[in-house]
């Protein structure tokens, strides 16, 4: 590995971090300050990167340059890869969605998701809960009003945000959350077909793509936001 700490740097800072920091450096915020752009469990990490690359809030504007370039290149960098679930003979190109598990045990930021249907036989059932527990990752999943059990996830999940999708108008059902996706520190998209159940990561034939690219993530993210109090309502644990 290299020993260059801006490399080190640009590859520890995702892109919606880089980007903060630079807009705090560049307003003249002092270090204390920027740094509460990045989660609590991440502070000391970034604190000792930026040291070892010599950015600081007294030359705000040069340090902000070299956290917008840092921003700018995870931002273009895009990959994609199929996700398979396939019985009996595993696939053998791509990634596997039982592997969605693993994934979320590298959160070190947030993980954002999303399914019709939660049950506990999913491998995303505990590694969400060892995101929240133990690492304090930001977790947000969103779940079906009905099939989604979302005072069970919510219960499970006790330090995430649990949000189910709501009816639109009085006496009417609410709008079924088919949305299938998982995303890791606003950066890695895994979208498809599957459930978060055991059958759908192992017994059924699903497909999905596996795709890093920050700009996605972070749009998906957006535009989920944008409808907490709309077509979500926030489950209490």
């Amino acid at each position: 590995m290299t020993t260059d700490p801006f490399w080190r740097l640009g590859q520890f800072l995702s892109a919606a971090e880089a980007r903060r920091l630079a807009d705090m450096f560049a307003q003249g915020a002092p270090l204390k300050k920027a740094l509460d752009e990045i989660h609590s469990s991440r502070r000391v990490q970034v604190k000792a990167a930026l040291a070892d690359a010599g950015l600081t809030h007294q030359d705000g504007e040069a340090s902000a340059r070299v956290l917008r370039a840092i921003a700018g290149s995870r931002s273009v960098q895009t990959l994609i890869a199929p996700v398979w679930t396939m019985p009996g003979v595993q696939a053998s190109i791509g990634h596997l969605t039982s592997e969605a598990r693993k994934v979320v045990d590298t959160a070190q930021i947030s993980v954002t998701c999303s399914t019709y249907n939660f049950e506990e036989t999913s491998g995303l059932w505990d590694a969400l809960a060892r995101a929240t527990d133990e690492r304090g990752v930001t977790v947000t999943a969103y779940v079906d009003g009905t099939a989604g059990q979302p005072a069970t996830v919510a219960a499970h999940l006790r330090r995430a945000t649990v949000m189910a999708s709501r009816p639109l108008a009085a006496g009417c059902a609410p709008p079924r959350n088919h949305a299938k996706f998982v995303i890791i520190d606003h950066r890695v998209v895994l979208l498809g077909s599957a459930n978060f159940s055991y059958s759908a990561e192992h017994l059924n034939i699903e497909l999905g793509l596996r795709v890093e690219s920050a700009p996605l993530a972070e749009s998906i993210e957006k535009q989920m936001r944008n409808q907490h109090g709309v077509l979500y309502e926030r489950e209490s644990p």
